[in-house]
Order: structure tokens, then sequence, then C-alpha cells
């Protein structure tokens, strides 16, 4: 099974171009990076929208509303469509992101798996969750705190 780990951009950023995992002073998303475990991962960007982890960007400072969310389903539900699950760790980002997540996910017709609470909570469980994500054990998931799966 093809698991896609997905969490929201960050507003402080570098003020050069670099990968978006590094671009982003985020504690989240370097922590989601390390914890990867050989996933895919993309980073929801106001900006980009669904952004590979790896692709160089320049700096910006646009801000995720209702109407960039909106704007931005389609493709975002594109582009996860190759993928068998989706895993958003959401620790730390603003109710916009799962929203525009959700709304792909239900578009592709993908299963969603939602992790995280305040900062950084539930982030030692992400790849447990990957894991169980990949042998489509998602009663086990279900068992973990802060994780939730919909479809």
């Amino acid at each position: 099974m093809k698991v896609l780990i997905v969490t929201a951009c960050g507003a402080r950023k570098n003020l050069r171009p670099m990968p978006a995992y590094k671009l982003y002073k985020s504690a989240r998303i370097k922590a989601v990076y390390n914890r990867r475990c050989g996933n895919d991962m993309k980073i929801l960007s106001a900006e980009h929208g669904l952004l590979d982890a790896h692709k160089t960007i320049e700096p910006y400072g646009r801000i995720l509303d209702q109407k960039r969310a909106l704007e931005l389903v389609t493709s975002v539900a594109r582009q996860i469509e190759d993928y068998d699950c989706v895993v958003f760790f959401k620790g730390g980002a603003r109710k916009a992101y799962t929203s525009l997540i959700k709304a792909a996910c239900e578009k592709a017709g993908q299963t969603l798996v939602t992790l995280g609470y305040a900062n950084m909570g539930g982030i030692n469980d992400l790849p447990k969750v990957m894991e169980f994500a990949r042998q489509n054990k998602w009663e086990e998931i279900q068992k973990i705190e802060h994780a939730e799966i919909c479809n």
C-alpha cells in the first residue's frame, strides 16, 4: 500500500530559495520529515497547493483562507490519486488546512488518516500510523489517541 504523509506549511520561512522542508522554519515540518519512514512527503502550501517536500521554492507570504482552499481542492485531489492512503499530521496547523485535505481526499476517493494535536502532540505516533496504514490495519489506527480515519 502506498502511503503519502502530508503536513501544512509554516508561516515563518527562510529568506532564500531552498527545498520546501528546509524553507519553512517549522519544528513540526522537520519532525514529520524525520519520521516519514521512506514514504513520500508533501507539504500543503497556501501558495503552491500540495508541494513535494524536496522541491526548491522561493519564500512567499500567502496565508490559506477559505477562498484559496476551495481553489486548491481539485489540484490537491489530482496529486493524491496515485496513493492508497493519505496521512495528514495536523499538529499546530490551522483548521483550514485540515478542511482542505479532507475535501481533496473526499473528491479523490482517498482514505485519509489525520493525526496530531496542539503543537506537535502525537508526532511520535506517526511512524506507527503509517505502518498500520501500509498494512491495512485500520483497527489499530483507531486505537491511537488523536488519530482519526476519514473515508
